[in-house]
């Protein structure tokens, strides 16, 4: 019954988070979730903030200004344990070891300006919930709100669900594979001459690997993930990520992390070129 009330808690208080993000960022371009996954090993509250900005003067005049927030929820179902020495296996498999259920919203905000004249945004909103089945396997089911005014998204809603396989975990490494199903519910802004297609609805493949490196002090971390998404009715319709994130802890709380994102869609909107480049560099604040 306790576990019930706090398993309800936490899914009313994440859900309270989303609406008031929903309310307070427009939300943002496609983000990896892979590399924002704090405290997966410890039942409880884990959030971060990232901060970042960037400035550029000369022959053109920019400036950038993003940020980001994470909150997660991780609780143990009734079988489970995070004890190792208290771990038994019941069906040939390994017991699992860690948070058997875990819940985390994600949210994201960037604002640029361009010669004092331009103002563009995006943002982004991603609600997850995990449940682990045995050491190797879990579930996954998602939700997403996002706008992306460089790339004519006015706004895109995904819905899906998907299983999330451990293939590989060593001392210092980890490596994932996951697959899954995902309705997508696009606006774009079009020119009036192509207003028919200004809103789609797609049944999407998704798909990602995932490898996790720590160093031995743990001051230095590596997640690279890669996705690839292609509509069921059309192959040749498809999105490729490629994000590498590299953290570099400062403080105990406190860590720069550096990204370089490749976005690749193969059918993006009139006048939006196939491929973005981002590298971008933020300091996180874990609590």
């Amino acid at each position: 019954m306790r576990l019930t009330r706090r398993c309800a808690a936490a899914v009313r208080l994440l859900a309270a988070l989303g609406a008031a993000t929903a309310l307070t960022l427009p939300a943002a371009a496609q983000v990896n979730t892979e590399s924002m996954r704090v405290g997966a090993e410890e039942p409880g509250w884990a959030s971060t903030i990232d901060l970042s900005s960037s400035l550029q003067r000369g022959n053109t005049e920019r400036e950038i200004l993003g940020a980001g927030a994470r909150v997660q929820y991780a609780w143990l179902h009734a079988n489970g344990t995070s004890n190792p020495s208290e771990a038994e296996s019941t069906d040939g498999e390994d017991a699992p070891q860690r948070p058997t259920n875990v819940i985390f919203l994600t949210s994201n905000y960037s604002f640029t300006r361009l010669n004092e004249s331009r103002f563009v945004n995006n943002a982004l909103s991603h609600l997850r919930f995990i449940r682990e089945h045995s050491g190797r396997f879990s579930y996954e089911v998602f939700g997403q709100h996002q706008f992306n005014e460089f790339t004519r998204l006015e706004q895109r809603l995904l819905f899906g669900g998907g299983g999330r396989f451990r293939v590989l975990q060593a001392p210092r490494a980890e490596v994932f594979l996951g697959t899954g199903y995902m309705l997508e519910r696009e606006t774009l802004d079009l020119p009036a001459e192509l207003a028919d297609t200004r809103r789609s609805e797609h049944h999407r493949s998704t798909n990602y690997l995932t490898i996790r490196y720590n160093s031995r002090d743990e001051r230095l971390r590596l997640v690279e993930t890669l996705y690839f998404q292609t509509r069921f009715d059309r192959a040749e319709d498809y999105r490729v990520l490629s994000e590498t994130s590299f953290e570099i802890q400062l403080l105990r709380r406190l860590a720069l992390a550096i990204n370089l994102n490749i976005a690749h869609d193969s059918e993006p909107p009139t006048g939006v070129k196939e491929t973005d480049v981002v590298l971008s560099n933020s300091l996180r604040y874990s609590f």
